[in-house]
């Protein structure tokens, strides 16, 4: 089979069904002929109409991504200009609006009024959003001040959006869990790493298994960089993925929340990352023959008392 043809016939009908149902109100419609004619041909003059369908839509983004195809032709006169400057207006792209908008008041009479009230538009928008924002960022606050009585799949949800804050408030966020000891260690290794990734230099109190610790995530080591996780993953694949690939993907599921929850004192727990894939061995009833570090009995007690409280953790989760 070859590629489909369009024919000619088929352009036109595209445009006329979308015009029919432009002036009918139905966008959805419209918007759909519109996008089979560009498709076919691509014409300013058609990606206008697809444009302003999706306009009317209320589909911002989109607007903007099919009008910057042919931004020589929305600069081509002001009529133009002036709906692409509300489609950024409307899809809050401030910035490049206003670039715009102050362009055009320089190069023309200052008391043009389309571009004034273009300006007015503008900074009415950009001060909605900022209402609105602030108030997304305030329930944001409130829910993280009150995460110690939620459940772990809602906690990890709040998070998810505390990622929308402005950092300072991330941060002042991030200051208040972290030192919360009902807020789940996943969730709180999560936020580290985003300080991590942010570079935050600051310094935060840690409420880790009971203990009270101090970190400053700039100077961190990643879990994959921790030494004990990488022993851990290289004695895992060397010893059992090869000869028991089922397994090794169950063992390496758990370790991996494991990892998360003792982030970021592993390597203190984590002693000997040979007799700890035992542990896993024997949670599995596996034997698997290689030779193990002579590790204090007391080691190997605490690590199967850690092994223990992690999963007695996991548990409460279900």
């Amino acid at each position: 089979m070859g590629e489909k043809i369009e024919f000619p016939k088929n352009y036109e009908t595209y445009i006329n069904k979308g015009l029919e149902f432009f002036e009918l109100g139905n966008m959805e419609e419209a918007t759909m002929y519109f996008e089979e004619a560009y498709a076919i041909k691509q014409e300013p003059r058609i990606n206008s109409f697809y444009a302003t369908a999706l306009y009317q839509k209320g589909e911002y983004k989109k607007a903007k991504t099919i009008a910057d195809k042919e931004i020589d032709y929305y600069t081509s006169e002001d009529n133009l200009t002036l709906f692409y400057v509300s489609i950024l207006i409307k899809g809050h792209y401030f910035i490049q609006a206003e670039k715009i908008v102050k362009d055009k008041l320089s190069q023309t009479n200052e008391n043009d009024f389309k571009w004034h009230s273009q300006f007015e538009r503008l900074e009415k928008e950009r001060a909605l959003v900022q209402i609105q924002n602030e108030k997304h960022y305030e329930t944001i606050m409130k829910n993280v001040f009150s995460m110690g009585n939620q459940s772990f799949e809602k906690q990890a949800e709040i998070i998810k959006n505390a990622k929308d804050l402005p950092l300072p408030r991330f941060v002042k966020a991030a200051t208040s869990l972290l030192s919360n000891p009902y807020v789940n260690g996943i969730v709180k290794t999560t936020v580290i790493e985003f300080l991590m990734e942010k570079n935050i230099e600051n310094t935060f109190n840690l409420e880790w298994f009971n203990e009270q610790r101090i970190i400053k995530p700039i100077d961190m080591l990643l879990i994959t960089e921790t030494k004990a996780v990488q022993a851990v993953e290289h004695i895992l694949k060397e010893t059992i993925e090869n000869n028991d690939p089922v397994l090794f993907q169950a063992i390496v599921q758990e370790a991996n929340l494991h990892f998360m929850l003792l982030y970021p004192f592993i390597d203190e727990v984590i002693v000997s990352p040979k007799e700890w894939v035992v542990l896993y061995l024997k949670r599995y009833d596996q034997f698997h023959e290689f030779k193990t570090e002579k590790t204090a009995s007391i080691e190997l007690e605490m690590m199967e008392k850690w092994m223990q409280r992690l999963n007695d953790e996991i548990q409460t989760w279900i």
